[in-house]
């Protein structure tokens, strides 16, 4: 071998590493971005002090302002400006849904409900999903870019739905195998399955959206498809790891079925290049555990 080709190589060598180590650098900066809006600034569990705390959130939302306004107007950032900006989209959720609270609850006593029943809590996902998904649109159409970018279009349909279909059917009628016997009548049986379908299409539309269409394509030239589905699916996993409707010994199963699910939905939702099949899947998800949870109440 001679000393050129030595040096080449290891001049090489050194490139790679250095790539492998900012796309590790990359990956783990985004992990904590997303730690810092979807797990400590949550309003779904209690565990962190930072948890259903206004402050916090809106401290959260303006770090990721501020960030956004600086790369979009530096000349050696600005082709990176909309990763800030969907970081900050997505942080505004949590302080929407605690600045419009009260407007959730006007609705609910407008139906007459309350979220002991399914109608209730239908309803209340509904307004849950209207309050985050909106104004993460409306930043997306302002920043010039278009819904395509979020997967928000048709995209490979027959591939993405027909996976979804499938998975919807296997898990729909699971859940009436296991779940359906254990309702104490046949309209507490039906409203269960009826308000259970919209509370699972509305809660998974706004979480594939909210919680990984936006970053997908964004995080993908900086850390490739893989590591964007990992980065996005361990968050998604951990935040659900905190649900308060199951037993503490039963959390670590939990956690390990989202995260497959997260890794599932992504690798549709980029493979069909749209968001459906993604919601689908995730949708019948939440329809297991939407009957299993009644079921047992």
């Amino acid at each position: 071998m001679t000393t050129q080709t030595a040096s080449t190589n290891l001049i090489g060598k050194e490139t790679t590493q250095t790539n492998w180590l900012q796309r590790l650098g990359r990956f783990l900066l985004f992990l904590f971005c997303e730690a810092a809006i979807f797990i400590f600034g949550s309003y779904y569990f209690d565990v962190f002090p930072t948890n259903k705390n206004l402050a916090f959130n809106l401290a959260v939302s303006a770090v990721f302002l501020i960030a956004t306004l600086w790369f979009r107007y530096d000349k050696r950032l600005n082709r990176h400006w909309q990763i800030p900006l969907v970081f900050f989209a997505a942080s505004i959720a949590y302080p929407f849904s605690a600045i419009f609270d009260g407007w959730i609850r006007g609705v609910l006593d407008w139906f007459s409900v309350t979220t002991e029943t399914s109608k209730g809590l239908a309803i209340e996902k509904v307004c849950e999903m209207l309050l985050k998904t909106v104004p993460i649109l409306v930043l997306v159409k302002l920043s010039g870019a278009d819904f395509g970018s979020v997967f928000l279009k048709r995209g490979n349909l027959k591939l993405g739905l027909g996976i979804g279909a499938l998975v919807f059917v296997f898990l729909a009628t699971a859940s009436f195998m296991f779940a359906a016997q254990r309702f104490t009548s046949i309209d507490t049986l039906v409203a269960a399955v009826l308000w259970g379908l919209v509370f699972s299409i509305v809660n998974s539309f706004m979480e594939e959206l909210w919680l990984r269409g936006i970053f997908l394509k964004r995080f993908a030239p900086l850390l490739g498809v893989n590591a964007s589905i990992w980065v996005t699916s361990i968050t998604f996993a951990i935040m659900h790891g905190f649900a308060f409707y199951f037993e503490p010994f039963a959390l670590a199963f939990f956690t390990i079925n989202t995260l497959a699910l997260g890794l599932a939905c992504g690798y549709l939702m980029v493979k069909s290049d749209n968001i459906w099949g993604a919601v689908v899947i995730h949708a019948a998800s939440d329809f297991f555990l939407f009957l299993a949870v009644l079921a047992s109440a």
